[in-house]
C-alpha cells in the first residue's frame, strides 16, 4: 500500500494530518479530507481504501479525491448517527445514507444532481466491499446495495455557451480586459480548441507545431500529452492563437530564467506557485469569474452568468458538430477514448440545429423567398440541407445540390488558395479540366472578352503547374 506522508503546516508549526493524494492534471496538489474523521478505526478504513484506489490501474488523483470526499462525508454522518464500530455499518445504515443523500441540497438550494448523488452512494458501497475483505470482517456481510437501489446518474448533456455570449468573449476588446497576458492566452486556447483547463495550464513550452507550406500562413497546431487518455493529442489552431502562443513562449523563457531553470519547460510557468510552478486551473476559474463580471454578462432573465472553463470544451464540440464535422473527428479533437462520450453532442446539436433551421428564412440566387414544406417532405429537405453543409459548405450560404450530382463549378480553390491539396489520383480530372480552361480562354480571346480570359488564366496556370509536378513525380518513380 502507498504510504501517505504527513504534511507539516509550517505557518502553524504543527502537523495538520493532511495527506498528499497527488497532483491533478493541472499540476496542483490534491489533499486528503480524511483528517476530519474523528474515529481512528473509521479513518483507517478510509485511508487504506484511498491508498488502494490510488494504486489500482484505473486510479486518477482527481476522481479518487472526489471519492474520498464522498466517503468522508458518509463517515461524519455515520458518526453523528452513533456508529462506534465496524459492526455498526449495517445494511439499514446504508439505506438510510441513500435516503439522506436523496434529501440533500446544494449551495443554491436545489437538489443534488443524480450524478453527484450516485457518486456519494456508490463510493461508500465500493469502500465497504474493500474493507470487508482487506481490513476487517466485522462489517456485516449483508451491508450492500441491491440492484436498483443506487441513485441513477443524470444522462450526460453538453452545457454549451450561448452563441451571443461566446462571440462576445472572443472579441479582441473583450479579451483585452484580461490584464495578465498569460491568462489571456490560456483563455484563447480553451475557447478555440476546447482544451481542458488542466491540460491548458500544463502545456509544454514546445507545444506549437508549424504546418505551413506553399505560402500558407494559417496552418498551426498544438500538441501535448492527454494525461486522461494517456496519449499524444494534436489540435489545429488558427494563426491568431498561434501568434499569441509564440508571444507566450517568449514570456515563458523570461520567467523560466527568473525561476532558475536552465531552459523553459512549461508554456505557463508561475514562480508564485511553490508546488506546481505553473498556472493552475483554480486560478483560471477565478480569472473567468472576474472577466465575466467585468463584461457584465447575464442570462435571458438578467441573472449574472456563471461560467466554467470546461464549458468552453462543450461549446467547441457543439460548434464542430454544427459545422458538419464528423463525429469521429470530434471524438479525436476532444481526446475521447470512445464515441459514446462524444455522441451526446450529436443528439443535442441535431435537435438544436433542426429547430433553428425550421425558423430560418431561405433565399435562392434569384433573391426569391423559399417556403419549407411540411411532413415527410420537410424531413427530406432537412437531410438535403445536412448533406449540403457536410459536402460543400459555403461562406455565404449552402449548396442544395443533391449529393449524387456533380457540381459544374468545382475547383474555385485553384485560384491561389494555399490550403488546396490534391494527389496524382486526380490527374485525369486535372487534364480534362485544363483542356476545358484552354478552350474557354481561346474562345474568349477570339471574342475580345478580356475579363473572362483574366478570370480563367490564373487557375489554369496553377492547374498546369499541378499537372507538371504530377508528371515529374511519375517520371521520377518510373526511373527509379
Amino acid at each position: 500500500m502507498r504510504e501517505f506522508p504527513i504534511w507539516l503546516d509550517e505557518a502553524a508549526g504543527v502537523k495538520s494530518g493532511r495527506r498528499r493524494l497527488g497532483r491533478r492534471r493541472g499540476g496542483t496538489m490534491r489533499w486528503s479530507a480524511s483528517q476530519e474523521i474523528e474515529q481512528p478505526w473509521l479513518k483507517d478504513i478510509v485511508d487504506r481504501w484511498v491508498s488502494y484506489r490510488l494504486n489500482t490501474e484505473a486510479s486518477d488523483v482527481q476522481s479518487v479525491g472526489d471519492q474520498e470526499r464522498a466517503v468522508t462525508s458518509f463517515a461524519l454522518w455515520a458518526t453523528a448517527k452513533g456508529v462506534r464500530g465496524p459492526e455498526g455499518l449495517t445494511r439499514n445504515l446504508l439505506l438510510a445514507w441513500a435516503a439522506e443523500v436523496n434529501r440533500r441540497k446544494g449551495k443554491t438550494g436545489a437538489r443534488l444532481s443524480g450524478s453527484y448523488r450516485a457518486k456519494l452512494v456508490s463510493s461508500v458501497a465500493m469502500m465497504l466491499t474493500f474493507a470487508r475483505v482487506n481490513v476487517t470482517d466485522r462489517i456485516p456481510s449483508n451491508a450492500v446495495y441491491l440492484p436498483g437501489e443506487l441513485p441513477k446518474a443524470d444522462p450526460p448533456r453538453p452545457r454549451f455557451i450561448e452563441p451571443r455570449v461566446i462571440e462576445t468573449l472572443r472579441m479582441p476588446a473583450s479579451l483585452a480586459l484580461i490584464a495578465d497576458p498569460s491568462h489571456r492566452v490560456a483563455m484563447q486556447i480553451m475557447m478555440q480548441v476546447g482544451l481542458r483547463s488542466g491540460h491548458t495550464c500544463s502545456l509544454p513550452y514546445d507545444c506549437l507545431i508549424d504546418l505551413n507550406r506553399g505560402g500558407s500562413t494559417d496552418r498551426w497546431a498544438l500538441t501535448f500529452v492527454d494525461t486522461k487518455a494517456n496519449r499524444q493529442i494534436t489540435l489545429p489552431i488558427d494563426a491568431a492563437v498561434a501568434g499569441a502562443v509564440r508571444e507566450q513562449q517568449a514570456r515563458a523563457a523570461t520567467l523560466s530564467k527568473q525561476m532558475g531553470e536552465p531552459a523553459p519547460v512549461q508554456l505557463f510557468p508561475n514562480p508564485r506557485a511553490p508546488i506546481s510552478r505553473q498556472l493552475t486551473p483554480e486560478k483560471m476559474n477565478l480569472v473567468l469569474d472576474e472577466w465575466v463580471a467585468a463584461l457584465g454578462l447575464c442570462d435571458a432573465q438578467g441573472v449574472p452568468l456563471k461560467l466554467t472553463p470546461h464549458r468552453f470544451r462543450h461549446t467547441f464540440a457543439t460548434e464542430m458538430r454544427e459545422r458538419g464535422v464528423p463525429l469521429e473527428v470530434v471524438r479525436d479533437l476532444l481526446g475521447h477514448a470512445s464515441l459514446s462520450s462524444t455522441e451526446i453532442y450529436a443528439t443535442v446539436t441535431d435537435v438544436r440545429m433542426r429547430a433553428e433551421w425550421e425558423k430560418a428564412t431561405f433565399i435562392n440566387v434569384e433573391g426569391e423567398l423559399l417556403e419549407l414544406p411540411d411532413g415527410p417532405a420537410a424531413d427530406a429537405e432537412w437531410m438535403l440541407h445536412q448533406i449540403g453543409r457536410a459536402v460543400q459548405p459555403l461562406p455565404n450560404g449552402g449548396c442544395a445540390l443533391p449529393i449524387q450530382q456533380k457540381c459544374p463549378h468545382a475547383n474555385a480553390c485553384l485560384d491561389g488558395c494555399p490550403n488546396f491539396v490534391t494527389t496524382p489520383a486526380f490527374l485525369p480530372v486535372h487534364l480534362a479540366q485544363s483542356d476545358e480552361f484552354d478552350r474557354v480562354i481561346s474562345k474568349a480571346e477570339a471574342a475580345g472578352h478580356l475579363r473572362i480570359v483574366e478570370i480563367n488564366t490564373r487557375p489554369n496556370d496553377n492547374l498546369k503547374k499541378i499537372i507538371r509536378t504530377i508528371r515529374q513525380q511519375e517520371e521520377a518513380l518510373g526511373g527509379a
